[in-house]
């Protein structure tokens, strides 16, 4: 089995306590981090695409149970990313990847904060939902507004078209912005808990840091993932079963970049 081509691998395990400062990086370098992300893919192809398999299948469960499902969907995302992260370092070591690697989130105490980091993520997520909400209302109306979430016919509201337009540019708007804002925080969260030892708090700090100041990288990561993701969903979304594994590698790499030492 050949190994990703990453070097430079900084502290990879839960020994690690703390990160140093995140590294301010040039634009081409999100366009790298996918080429990290294919190496580490290749590197365990078959592994990567059962993994991705048994996730899929434990959050369709979970989506399935009414209202607890949700949530706890939220609450373990983080707890299995931490382990697929531990996954791309362990390749990085040359050390083989193992579908054990998608549950060793939940090892070594690494759980509680990565359920932390998930419990900040909801509560991120409530916060803009009752933002939305209270724009929608001040624009169209507390009734309307009741109405439309009950599904009523949108031709028997009484809502002029201006107030409407406005309405839904601003739920966008801030949909955009929060969404923006919470990936920012989230994104090398669970590799900074379980390969530098960060808690929860500190995680979601450094990572908007990482994220703010590399800014012109994501942007060039972002437009490659547009593509990507056009391209794996086209065979009836079979490309996910290969894009899945490499949105995991690109963190990891993005992570390798600017924090490990």
């Amino acid at each position: 089995m050949s190994t990703p081509q990453v070097t430079g691998l900084g502290g990879t395990g839960p020994a690690a306590r703390g990160a140093p400062p995140p590294r301010k990086l040039s634009s081409g370098h999100g366009a790298s981090w996918w080429s990290e992300a294919w190496s580490i893919f290749t590197a365990a192809p078959g592994t990567w695409i059962g993994i991705i398999i048994v996730l899929v299948i434990i959050l369709f469960v979970l989506a399935i149970i009414p209202f607890v499902g949700s949530i706890a969907q939220t609450l373990l995302i983080p707890v299995f990313a931490g382990g697929i992260m531990l996954g791309c370092a362990a390749l990085a070591r040359g050390e083989p990847l193992r579908l054990g690697h998608l549950f060793e989130g939940f090892q070594g105490g690494r759980a509680g904060n990565l359920i932390v980091l998930g419990l900040l993520m909801l509560a991120a997520g409530i916060i803009f939902a009752i933002v939305i909400f209270a724009v929608l209302a001040a624009t169209i109306g507390v009734g309307a507004v009741g109405a439309i979430m009950s599904n009523a016919d949108p031709t028997r509201l009484n809502i002029s078209l201006g107030s409407l337009g406005v309405g839904a540019f601003l739920v966008f708007a801030i949909a955009l912005i929060g969404g923006v804002l919470i990936g920012m925080a989230y994104w090398f969260a669970p590799a900074l808990i379980v390969l530098n030892g960060e808690d929860a708090v500190g995680a979601v700090r450094k990572s908007f840091a990482a994220s703010w100041i590399n800014l012109g990288a994501f942007l060039i990561y972002g437009l490659i993932y547009i593509g990507l993701a056009i391209v794996a969903t086209i065979p009836v979304g079979l490309g996910w079963l290969v894009l899945g594994p490499m949105i995991g590698g690109s963190c990891y790499a993005g992570w390798r970049e600017i924090f490990a030492e």
